[in-house]
């Protein structure tokens, strides 16, 4: 497996090798995960060298961002070995179980890891560190069900072929890959062909993801307003979300994780786990007691008074819901400091980022993280932080530890800071909190909780 310490790989490694395989991989850097999986059994080797494959490997395991020259790739072809996607060795994972798919363009993981803990005993892969994953998003369970993020970035949830299907939303986003939110309808159009006619396509409250639901084979399940939606959400109280159902039933739903997103999130793992034969009162208890997943709004600790979280929003969409939540819960400040993920992404949602990042109260804004990208100089995050209006106090800099010492100026005594991306400022929280501790001695607190708790 190349690459085996991803997100997305190690979660895989860990289902292989509980599953049986023999399984050894290579990855850039050594970390917490590789030592977990070498602990399983897995044979790591840290950095990129073809001497890493032993004789023993039968074929070879790669994700989308592994470039074509890597030199285990070059080695695999001399060798004649098979080349497999991950998500081929996904879907051999999921056979001899009843697959659920999480597809969307947000709030994937989160509902993929609610709806696990729903069912109580199922195996998943989710593409964030899951409670009982080791650090990944696995989990190898002894109930029937296998719950999957399906990703649609590379079209790739074009090869799962699940019972039942929750599409939560359709945007565009991957703005490499598609060219026009047409697109990304057909493929989600054609992943929801695939589900079978005695399945379940359970829609998000998105107007396009009632349609493809609405045009599917399978029966569908809408969430959201109307009197066609299968579960509607109501009034949020003091106690939770009132949600009622088209047979009548109704609950009161009351969650630890916050947000009116995590709300639609988790009606509609209900709505799935429902018809999985979960009883409904014993599904929402289960995912009110879900705490959340890595990245996802993450309590990183506490300095001077000032609370740091970090979330994996990066789309103008994500970024919007995080915000509010965060206004939801911190009755102070909340001061924003936002790494672009992609110059494609930037590119074309550039405006819709600064009009997100305008929610908060202070706005810092990096250069572009360009992960598999090629630098374009036409495009930066400075144009982002520019575009962010007033009342709103925005600044750009060019790199984290610019932010960092930014943010530590701008930041006082009972603000909220969040650190927002898809690419390395998920490394930013601890930088900041070890500057907190300089300018206010003595404070530094990792183990308090948001303002959730």
């Amino acid at each position: 497996m190349v690459g085996i310490g991803g997100a997305g790989m190690s979660g895989l490694a860990r289902l292989a090798l509980q599953a049986g395989y023999r399984v050894s991989g290579t990855d850039r850097s050594s970390s917490p995960v590789l030592d977990d999986l070498a602990a399983l059994g897995a044979d790591i080797h840290v950095g990129h060298d073809a001497a890493a494959m032993g004789p023993g490997v039968d074929e070879v395991v790669v994700s989308t961002a592994i470039a074509t020259d890597n030199p285990e790739l070059v080695e695999a072809r001399r060798r004649g070995l098979p080349i497999r996607h991950r998500s081929e060795l996904l879907v051999a994972l999921m056979r001899g179980h009843r697959g659920l798919a999480v597809a969307g363009a947000h709030g994937k993981s989160t509902t993929s890891a609610m709806l696990l803990a729903a069912l109580g005993d199922a195996s998943a892969c989710v593409g964030a560190s899951v409670t009982g994953g080791g650090g990944t998003g696995a989990v190898w369970g002894s109930g029937p069900w296998f719950v999957a993020e399906a990703d649609e970035s590379d079209r790739s949830l074009l090869r799962l072929e699940p019972d039942g299907v929750i599409l939560l939303n359709v945007d565009h986003d991957h703005h490499a890959t598609y060219a026009s939110i047409g697109e990304v309808e057909d493929v989600f159009a054609a992943f929801l062909d695939r589900v079978p006619a005695d399945g379940v396509v359970v829609a998000g409250p998105d107007p396009r993801a009632w349609r493809l639901a609405a045009a599917s084979r399978a029966p569908a399940r809408r969430i959201g307003e109307g009197s066609d939606a299968w579960l509607r959400i109501g009034a949020r109280g003091p106690e939770g979300t009132v949600l009622e159902f088209a047979d009548g039933r109704a609950l009161t739903l009351a969650l630890a994780v916050p947000g009116a997103h995590n709300v639609e999130n988790a009606a509609c793992a209900l709505a799935m786990a429902d018809w999985c034969g979960v009883p409904i009162g014993i599904a929402a208890d289960r995912i009110g007691g879900f705490t959340g997943v890595g990245r996802r709004f993450e309590f990183r600790g506490r300095a001077g008074g000032i609370t740091v979280v970090d979330d994996y929003a990066h789309h103008p969409a994500e970024i919007a819901a995080t915000l509010a939540a965060a206004r939801e819960l911190h009755p102070g400040r909340v001061v924003a400091i936002f790494q672009p993920h992609l110059y494609s992404r930037t590119a074309a949602l550039g405006p819709e980022l600064a009009a997100a990042l305008s929610a908060a109260d202070v706005a810092i804004v990096t250069e572009i993280y360009a992960a598999r990208e090629a630098r374009d100089p036409n495009v930066s995050g400075r144009q982002v932080a520019a575009a962010i209006t007033p009342p709103t106090h925005a600044e750009f800099a060019p790199t984290l530890d610019a932010a960092a010492a930014i943010a530590v100026r701008l930041a006082r005594p009972g603000d909220l800071v969040l650190t927002l991306g898809a690419g390395d400022v998920t490394t930013l929280g601890e930088d900041l909190l070890r500057r907190l501790e300089y300018e206010y001695p003595g404070s530094l607190d990792h183990e308090g909780a948001t303002d959730s708790a």
